[in-house]
């Protein structure tokens, strides 16, 4: 972060964490408002650097803190607070939720060249070979080589694309899920294809879904984070609207904290998962198929109800805030996952709706995305 002589605003990228005070060379373009630019070399360095504990750190696009080391938590976090003033202002509290050291990805996306695998080298779609990764839980780290060998000797599929990996909860079976969605389980001597879900044991909940679907990255901590969370606000109520719902995570960790439920998500897989998950938890639920925006109507709900919603990185579609702001449920939270978006659609809602409370959790350890969650009251 710094500023031009002219006042604008200068954002920095670096790919092995950028700390206060560095005196770094980069490449900057320049916008009307603002500039953005990535780091080239650093001139010099704070000492609280550690070296990386991923040999790719430099060139894979998938993190961008390991030289952070044990102060990425507290980097991140001045990350988050920077975002926060200048786009809500100085006046707003919020709280701040670290991972845990154990967090761990359940789910990586590989990319197949024909002879390599490996990720995207950062703003490129050059690969970079990896033999494991050590963000991944064990299982799916132990997988890259084996995963490699198949497609190497046309076990599996060679034709050059992209792969998933994945594992459920606890880490234990994996599951690689191909561009075409046909998906193989490991067992010990090979590659075997399979139509059974992921499964999810989250305390007292199991969800189960489709391999290759959308869930959380870390799902131990995601439900930990956003369970804990849920229940210090106390949200409870008559209906639960559940927007952008996928498989029903949102629903099933309110349970019976609200006497019946409305999911809504634009996947049929999904919802048809969403439907098993929260019948097999004993929790009335209606679940549809359907854009959010096109399915909300005006005035939704009633002052006892709850609307929820987790939108896509983009955030939320202009006319659906409008209807939003004459909805009839008193009680609104929002979940994002890019920061800008997030902020813009807290002020947007301001019209009608009060930040009650505003938490952000790291859920993406080692990058510089975090989920925010708001807890917003109708006004009068």
């Amino acid at each position: 972060m710094a500023h031009a002589s002219d006042g604008r605003l200068l954002l920095l990228e670096a790919p092995l964490a950028l700390f206060p005070g560095e005196v770094v060379e980069a490449t900057v373009r320049w916008k009307p408002r603002h500039g953005e630019g990535r780091v080239e070399r650093w001139i010099s360095r704070d000492p609280r650097r550690a070296p990386a504990e991923c040999p790719v750190a430099g060139t894979c696009g998938g993190c961008e803190l390991w030289e952070a080391g044990r102060h990425a938590p507290d980097l991140k976090r001045q990350m988050v607070a920077d975002l926060l003033r200048r786009q809500l202002g100085e006046e707003v509290a919020w709280e701040w939720r670290p991972a845990p050291d154990e967090a761990r990805r359940h789910r990586i996306q590989l990319h197949w060249d024909g002879s390599a695998l490996g990720y995207f080298r950062r703003h490129s779609h050059a690969l970079v070979p990896v033999s494991a990764c050590p963000i991944a839980a064990q299982p799916l780290s132990d997988a890259i080589p084996r995963l490699l060998e198949a497609m190497a000797g046309r076990v599996l599929p060679s034709r050059p694309g992209r792969w998933e990996l994945s594992t459920g909860t606890p880490a234990g079976d994996v599951l690689a899920t191909d561009e075409r969605n046909r998906t193989w389980r490991l067992e010990p001597d090979g590659w075997h294809r399979s139509t059974e879900p992921l499964a999810h044991r989250l305390g007292d909940l199991t969800l189960r879904h489709e391999p290759g679907a959308f869930f959380q990255v870390s799902p131990p901590w995601a439900a930990e984070a956003f369970r804990s969370l849920l229940e210090t606000w106390d949200l409870r109520g008559r209906t639960l609207y559940d927007l952008y719902g996928g498989v029903g995570l949102f629903s099933a960790l309110l349970g019976r904290r609200f006497d019946h439920r409305v999911l809504v998500e634009s996947g049929e897989a999904a919802v048809t998962w969403a439907q098993r998950n929260l019948e097999a938890l004993d929790l009335p639920s209606e679940c549809h198929v359907g854009d959010v925006a096109e399915w909300l109507p005006e005035g939704l709900g009633e002052p006892g109800d709850t609307i929820l919603l987790d939108p896509p990185r983009t955030g939320l579609d202009a006319a659906l805030v409008d209807r939003l702001c004459g909805a009839g449920a008193g009680t609104l939270v929002l979940v994002g996952c890019d920061g800008a978006a997030f902020c813009r659609d807290l002020k947007r809602l301001a019209a009608n709706w009060t930040l009650d409370k505003l938490a952000i959790l790291d859920l993406f350890p080692l990058t510089s995305h975090v989920e925010g969650v708001a807890l917003l009251r109708k006004r009068p």
